[in-house]
């Protein structure tokens, strides 16, 4: 349940400049995606206030407003179609939502991220709410300009905000084909305690179906499982349970290794209901040892099928129990993938292990299973062509260290076919994806990826909610580091972050749309344009200010509006 400090968005505050900066009555004005709206932001725009926004079909655009009322109320609001010269964008397809407030402790300001679905929402007089207007391009839509208007009323009081969208001559892949690659982890113990609901009941499938639905609609690439009970060692406050269950008739013994068995019933299923949704570019299972950082830990937890229990063998990296258990595991784990379909995109995977624990890992694969593929979070790939990096944002932003080491090694692992993604975590402050962070940085990640050459990003973790994610939005790390939506009554709820990090991975498809076409028809000023644009985006420091990453965009859609049709070139390449 949403509480009402929540739903009510603050507590009464001091409002004394807030009310010099404000006419008396009603107001609701434009403010930037990238901006966050706080109790007490204000407007200093003169003239009237009108949405311009512009976008790909196929494409997700949104805008944002600010709305304050000088006394209690409630807000509600009333959405037109978007009328065109040949068609029209239906109410179906129009979101608007209410971003409601979370004590964020980093600045100790109350901060708007959860996009609540609701018709009507109470305003407290002189605080500000941003309400989010969300509208899913039809694919098939005619290009050319779109207008409608939203009306919102408080009390008595309405104000009409005309919008103005254009559709440009281009269209989106659908988000599971997009080509900029996205893994952001799953915590599906995390949804059960959110939604108090048994773990893998009936009830928590379903709402895991939620879950995947929502990613698939923000481009999610990979699935993450677990082939080991609590490979994180709850390092979120409980439990990562296993997906695979291991079985053994009384107690594990290293002469009787062979007799384990495994149930991979669990494993199948969320697989499945994940590839339902088009999610299945990747599978990783983790984990061999325990992580992240330089913990040995590789303890296994079995069902004693005699004694209907489960126990724990304590393991580290290297003990010849552990050493055995693998041997046996890897080859009927490959044989279930392959029966499966699902082999050429089984990884396994590593979190930011150092060099000496993943040696003893490359020792035990290349006996056991050197045919498997790896992923590392961090620390490096050797020289093994099977292996996938995944690049912690420093080593990007360290311009020596890129050029000297980092560089020579992405373009050595893309040549020989694998990816390079790249991922922040509990650091660096900036640029990230913290409740406190600018709503640009999640907008940037993209472009971030698209500056360096890299195919995507890698992000812990979607939904593993604190105890009370409403009331205290932090854990152990930064408030936010561990979701990026929020457990609604039917399913997940979009935070913020989340609708910027999928903009800016429509601004990457975009951006690539549009430098094909201008390659295309050897246009190299527009190229300079395209590139210029990224630099704009990937601004960190400036003594000016800092341009927002729809800017870059706005270059970027100037490149398409002026290139031409990207059906004429097809027609052109056929």
């Amino acid at each position: 349940m949403i509480p009402r400090l929540v739903l009510m968005t603050a507590a009464l505050i001091s409002t004394t400049a807030a009310q010099n900066m404000q006419p008396t009555g009603f107001e609701a004005w434009v403010m930037p995606i990238e901006k966050r709206v706080y109790a007490g932001s204000f407007t200093r725009n003169t003239g009237p206030e009108i949405i311009q926004v512009a976008g790909l079909r196929n494409e997700f655009v949104s805008a944002q407003l600010a709305c304050r009322h000088i006394v209690n109320s409630q807000l509600s609001f009333a959405m037109t179609v978007l009328q065109g010269a040949e068609a029209a964008i239906g109410n179906e397809l129009i979101r608007v939502r209410v971003g409601a407030y979370l004590p964020v402790d980093e600045p100790a300001v109350l901060t708007a991220d959860p996009l609540l679905e609701t018709e009507t929402h109470e305003l407290l007089a002189n605080l500000a709410v941003p309400v989010w207007i969300t509208v899913k391009v039809p694919k098939e839509l005619p290009a050319g300009h779109y207008k409608g208007s939203l009306t919102l009323k408080a009390g008595a009081e309405t104000q009409e905000i005309p919008i103005d969208l254009e559709v440009l001559n281009g269209t989106l892949p659908d988000p599971k084909d997009y080509s900029f690659y996205l893994n952001i982890w799953q915590h599906p113990n995390g949804v059960a305690r959110a939604h108090g609901v048994e773990l893998w009941s009936e009830e928590h499938w379903r709402l895991l179906s939620k879950y995947a639905e929502n990613m698939a609609q923000h481009g999610q690439d990979s699935i993450l499982t677990s082939i080991i009970h609590d490979p994180w060692n709850s390092q979120c406050g409980y439990e990562f349970p296993s997906m695979v269950e291991w079985r053994f008739p009384g107690k594990w013994t290293l002469a009787e290794t062979a007799k384990f068995q495994w149930d991979f019933e669990k494993f199948d299923r969320y697989v499945e209901l994940m590839m339902g949704f088009g999610i299945r570019s990747k599978i990783e299972m983790y984990a061999m040892v325990k992580g992240p950082g330089p913990t040995p830990d590789t303890s296994i937890r079995y069902f004693d099928t005699e004694q209907n229990e489960y126990r724990t063998q304590t393991l580290k990296t290297g003990d010849p129990m552990w050493f055995e258990a693998w041997k046996a595991f890897f080859p009927f784990l490959k044989k279930h993938l392959k029966e499966k379909g699902w082999w050429e995109i089984a990884y396994l995977g590593f979190d930011e292990k150092p060099a000496e624990i993943m040696d003893a890992m490359f020792t035990l694969i290349n006996e056991a299973g050197p045919e498997y593929r790896l992923v590392l979070s961090g620390g490096h790939a050797a020289e093994r062509e099977n292996a996938e990096l995944v690049l912690y944002l420093d080593s990007l932003l360290n311009a020596q260290k890129w050029k000297d080491e980092f560089a020579p090694m992405v373009e050595q692992i893309q040549e020989r076919g694998q990816m390079v993604n790249f991922y922040t975590a509990c650091e660096p402050r900036y640029p990230n994806t913290f409740l406190y962070s600018t709503l640009r940085e999640s907008r940037m990640i993209a472009w971030i990826a698209r500056k360096y050459g890299l195919d995507g990003y890698l992000r812990f973790i979607l939904n593993a909610f604190p105890d009370d994610v409403w009331k205290q939005p932090a854990f152990k790390w930064h408030s936010g580091d561990m979701f990026l939506v929020y457990p609604g009554p039917d399913g997940p709820l979009d935070g913020m972050r989340w609708e910027l990090l999928r903009q800016g991975i429509q601004d990457y498809e975009a951006w690539r749309i549009a430098y094909e076409m201008a390659d295309f028809w050897g246009l190299p000023y527009h190229l300079k344009q395209l590139e210029a644009a990224v630099e704009k985006a990937t601004i960190l420091d400036s003594c000016r200010d800092i341009p927002s990453v729809a800017d870059a965009r706005k270059l970027v859609n100037d490149v398409i509006r002026e290139v031409g049709s990207p059906d004429e070139m097809g027609k052109k390449m056929r």
